[in-house]
């Protein structure tokens, strides 16, 4: 509840009024409630009435209104809007038989297609929580996630058998998606068996549910990941109203996503795809050439992906001229992970000015949007925040620094986290906003955010403070070199150091002391690593393509 007496709570009101209703038009702007009769357009209101803006009311409303288009293509084919609803229903209909209901947990380890898709829009019907869990989660994380949070049940591809905890007592395992050769000795139901196999139960679903939340499993890299809870959406106009606007996105688009739909990009987007009545075109496993044969085949209008697969697939690109036609994209979002300078002109001379960039975390989701115009004038920039939300730089006083000086991001939108389910997390917050934990500056022209790097990674050598990503962007510049990452590592001498993992592609000779002259002859002396690994295998990355340091070898 709003103090009106407060002129600060007053201010920040009105300002997140203003941004939903800017975010609001932006949205209309679509096109979004063009065509479609008096009735469907009623059927599709009751539907987000009755659900909410969650993915079964965005489905609902969408299949009222065009239920033979074409929602979801992946590895398995085609679903339209009333294929994936009748599939759906079907799952939450055999889950209330097995005694499924708002009060129960579940989750799901799958990769993108349907095997992700059909058992969150399944969701809204029962009002469960559900779990997107990291593919790339390790065994005992899986245990300890399903023990702590006490999933009911568990919908996982079965490429991921060898990895699920078959040992938690009560928790139900259905294969959300089956590969050729994987249930020689597993018998786990498929989703198609499982449909077959009503419970007990009554199968009738509620007429009113009180919905569960939706959660996201912090992508930390080591230990147990932090359960992230996020309300289902309400229509967060303010949040999602700058890459819609910047991007001039039409209703009925076609969307490539590499994103990750388990990941906060590829959840968020896909209820922004169902919100306006898009097709989303995706594969399982990354390949960049698959993506530039989708781009082509369906004429998408946009490509959702991040900076490490950008990279890929510019490269692809690049090495097959006018293979792939891509006339047809008129953006390309990247979110996750940071783009380097080149990257960023790379991408900009090949399919010209129509790259955005967000910024946020699982925590927070998106805080800060660089619009095609924002990178042009300076391709190192996270943007400006969002329409409805707060962010600032602030110092270890807690309080706002000054454009130009580095701080500590801080935010919050009406899109951020609930908080951490269970008792072992707590959030960080400082006057309501959320400690997003990365070190970051204000441009004093222009006004816009830039990310330096997470602010325990910063390191200190020899008084200087060094960002060891600043140090990866320039190896990547090195002709013969395909990929680099370095961390922060102990010194006797100089107490920290940089450490260099260097991927070469055998086009050019790289050497270890060539990595440190083009170092040294580019940037300060501290920042040359003294430790140089040079390999031809890939830096070891988890699904949405941030390096694990833990796999890193020598």
């Amino acid at each position: 509840m709003i103090n009106v007496f407060d002129s600060t709570q007053r201010q920040l009101f009105l300002s997140d009024a203003k941004g939903m209703l800017r975010g609001g038009k932006a949205v209309l702007d679509t096109g979004l409630l063009k065509g479609g009769t008096p009735a469907e357009h009623l059927a599709s209101a009751k539907a987000l009435v009755k659900y909410g803006a969650s993915m079964t009311g965005l489905l609902e409303s969408g299949t009222a209104r065009y239920p033979e288009r074409t929602v979801l293509v992946d590895d398995d084919g085609e679903l339209t809007y009333r294929e994936l609803r009748t599939q759906a229903r079907l799952t939450a209909r055999i889950l209330a038989t097995h005694g499924i209901n708002e009060k129960s947990r579940i989750g799901i380890l799958a990769r993108n297609g349907r095997g992700f898709m059909i058992p969150l829009s399944a969701k809204g019907y029962l009002g469960n929580t559900i779990f997107l869990l990291n593919v790339g989660a390790s065994k005992q994380q899986l245990h300890d996630i399903a023990v702590e949070h006490e999933l009911d049940v568990l919908f996982a591809d079965s490429e991921f058998d060898a990895k699920l905890p078959t040992d938690v007592e009560g928790l139900t395992i259905i294969h959300a998606w089956v590969g050729e050769g994987y249930r020689t000795d597993i018998d786990y139901p498929t989703i198609e068996e499982f449909w077959a196999s009503p419970g007990p139960e009554d199968d009738t679903l509620p007429k009113k549910v009180h919905q569960g939340g939706v959660v996201l499993m912090s992508s930390g890299t080591s230990g147990t990941p932090k359960a992230v809870n996020h309300s289902e959406p309400l229509l967060p106009f303010g949040v999602i109203g700058p890459p819609v606007e910047m991007f001039d996105v039409s209703a009925g688009a076609v969307l490539q996503m590499t994103a990750s739909m388990f990941h906060v990009l590829g959840w968020g987007v896909s209820v922004i795809a169902l919100l306006a009545g898009c097709q989303l075109v995706t594969q399982r496993v990354f390949d960049p050439e698959n993506v530039l044969r989708q781009v082509d085949k369906y004429k998408c209008d946009g490509i959702i992906s991040s900076a490490v697969f950008l990279k890929d697939q510019l490269a692809v690109d690049l090495a097959n001229p006018g293979k792939y036609d891509h006339s047809s994209v008129k953006f390309i979002m990247n979110a996750g992970n940071a783009m380097s300078e080149d990257l960023v002109l790379g991408l900009e001379k090949q399919y010209g000015y129509i790259l955005g960039s967000g910024y946020g975390s699982t925590e927070g989701l998106l805080v800060a949007f660089a619009g095609p115009e924002d990178l042009k004038a300076d391709p190192t920039t996270a943007g400006y925040p969002v329409w409805n939300g707060r962010l600032e730089v602030l110092g270890e006083d807690g309080k706002p620094v000054a454009p130009g000086e580095v701080g500590i991001i801080h935010a919050r939108n009406v899109m951020a986290m609930e908080g951490y389910l269970g008792d072992r997390d707590v959030a960080e917050e400082t006057d309501g906003m959320l400690n997003l934990g990365d070190k970051g500056v204000i441009d004093p022209e222009s006004g816009r955010l830039r990310v330096l790097g997470r602010d325990n990674e910063m390191i200190i050598v020899g008084g200087e403070n060094i960002w060891p990503s600043s140090v990866s962007d320039l190896i990547c510049r090195m002709e013969g070199v395909a990929d680099a990452y370095c961390v922060g590592v102990e010194d006797e001498r100089t107490f920290q150091r940089v450490k260099a993992y260097v991927v070469v592609d055998g086009s050019a000779e790289v050497t270890e002391d060539a990595v440190r002259t083009y170092v040294e002859d580019n940037l300060i002396v501290p920042a040359i690593p003294r430790d140089v690994v040079l390999q031809t295998e890939a830096l070891p990355r988890n699904a949405i393509g941030k390096v694990v340091k833990r796999d890193l070898t020598d």
